[in-house]
């Protein structure tokens, strides 16, 4: 059952925290609350938050909760690790971490600017609604006969990875090509614009640009290589380019899933075994353009993260210049399909990584899967949307003239008015609200507000983890 909003506090928390840390000895808090009928919150069930340790007694107080609680952690409760008891003092401190990490969760909480927007507390049900909006939405642009903005590119067949995945025809990359020469790349510049009322702190304007792409085949590698070339780092190649790949060469056939099919061509030299790639050899692009792309070096793996970062060099005939490209490669994101925690980890520094690398602000990012809406309008939304949340722009979203409106869905919006189909998958719409409603837990050291995810990261480094679930009731 999806769970909706926090619970709030109907005693005083701080007094109760008072008397706790005057205890001299450990003590095992039981908090059990009962959600209240509201006219809001179809769901009515029982909580328990539950700081114990293992030399504790069963000396337990009672809290009452209702609407606004921070202690609401999960569909259940959770407890400190810890494997024995030393000492009382030991104990002692246990639990004084404990209360600490409630503090800081009150504290949070009690400033409007840091509490949740309301947007992030849905449950599944509602996202699925809104997702149900953007495919009526989608659906309404394609049946619109007269305005130009909606028109669709014809499918080319050769060109095209998919019969049904093309772009815009008003809003898609055209090659520079001589008069004649097909000028079609199964492509689209991406630009997203903020829409809150403050500005992030970790973006210097308010928008972010992209090129989303298929996955190359064979027959297309020349233009991507062409586009490269003219749309990143112009007038001059100062700056590098950046390339993100977020599926692998192979993988399942949806149609008979024990079959393998390509999902994208190897587009770049992989090593330095390789040879260099010759781009435009046999002149389909126009006899003006010839070019190679070699191999540089590879970066040091990212341990435990599954990216691989490789250095390439683009050089064009009649040019003195080189270009250089990073290509970033993460092929553990399954098709039509979102991530576990791990993997969320890795994909962040995936963003992370790629962006460092983009010295060139005004430079887009290329973004592609294999079809290049999937995954691919997955990973550019979540990145722009961590940017607004960790830069600071959603604080006070509710007590704003942004109150009632949902950043995710705007956002995605965005993405299917410049190419269609993007964040392809329900599931990949659902798992963008779960991965920034953990963000924002994590940002403001908020408990969590319960709903359909998990908390199983690991702990940092040489630290244990504050809390471990353990089964609840409802």
């Amino acid at each position: 059952m999806p769970h909706r909003t926090p619970i709030g506090v109907t005693i005083s928390i701080q007094n109760r925290i008072r008397s706790f840390r005057s205890k001299s000895s450990s003590a095992s808090t039981i908090i059990s609350s009962s959600r209240q009928k509201d006219p809001n919150d179809t769901i009515s069930r029982k909580f328990i938050f539950r700081m114990t340790h293992p030399c504790s007694s069963k000396r337990d107080s009672a809290i009452n909760l209702s609407k606004e609680s921070l202690l609401d952690y999960h569909d259940g409760a959770f407890m400190p690790q810890g494997d024995g008891c030393s000492s009382s003092k030991a104990a002692n401190d246990e639990d004084e971490r404990s209360v600490q990490v409630v503090e800081a969760g009150l504290a949070a909480a009690s400033d409007p600017k840091t509490a949740m927007p309301s947007f992030l507390k849905i449950s599944h049900d509602e996202m699925k609604e809104k997702y149900a909006l953007l495919t009526k939405a989608e659906e309404d642009r394609l049946a619109s006969k007269d305005d130009p903005k909606w028109a669709r590119e014809e499918p080319d067949r050769e060109l095209d990875r998919y019969a049904n995945v093309h772009p815009w025809a008003a809003n898609r990359i055209r090659l520079i090509v001589p008069e004649g020469y097909n000028d079609y790349i199964n492509a689209s510049p991406v630009t997203l614009t903020s829409t809150a009322e403050k500005q992030s702190t970790m973006k210097k304007g308010l928008q972010d640009k992209y090129i989303c792409m298929q996955g190359p085949k064979s027959q297309t590698v020349d233009h991507t290589w062409h586009m490269m070339w003219h749309s990143i780092s112009v007038p001059d190649n100062a700056a590098p380019g950046v390339i993100i790949m977020l599926s692998p060469l192979v993988g399942p056939n949806p149609a008979k899933p024990d079959e393998m099919m390509e999902k994208c061509y190897q587009y770049y030299p992989m090593s330095e075994e390789d040879p260099p790639l010759i781009v435009n050899g046999t002149g389909a692009l126009g006899e003006n353009f010839k070019a190679q792309v070699r191999f540089v070096q590879r970066e040091d793996n990212i341990e435990g993260t599954g990216i691989e970062v490789r250095k390439l060099a683009m050089s064009v005939e009649n040019e003195d210049e080189e270009k250089i490209i990073w290509h970033f490669f993460y092929p553990l994101w399954p098709d039509m399909g979102s991530l576990n925690s791990q993997n969320v980890k890795s994909v962040l520094t995936l963003m992370d990584l790629s962006r460092a690398k983009n010295v060139e602000e005004e430079n887009p990012r290329v973004v592609h899967c294999s079809a290049g809406v999937g995954r691919t309008g997955t990973f550019v939304a979540l990145e722009f949307l961590m940017g607004e949340l960790q830069g600071g722009a959603w604080e006070g979203w509710d007590q704003s003239e942004e109150k009632g409106n949902d950043a995710i869905f705007e956002t995605v919006d965005q993405l299917r008015q410049q190419r269609k189909t993007m964040v392809q998958a329900v599931e990949q719409y659902i798992f963008l609200y779960e991965v920034l409603r953990k963000q924002w837990e994590e940002k403001y050291r908020l408990p969590c507000i319960g709903g359909e995810h998990t908390h199983d990261s690991p702990p940092e480094e040489g630290k244990n983890p504050v809390f471990r679930a353990i089964p609840g009731t409802k």
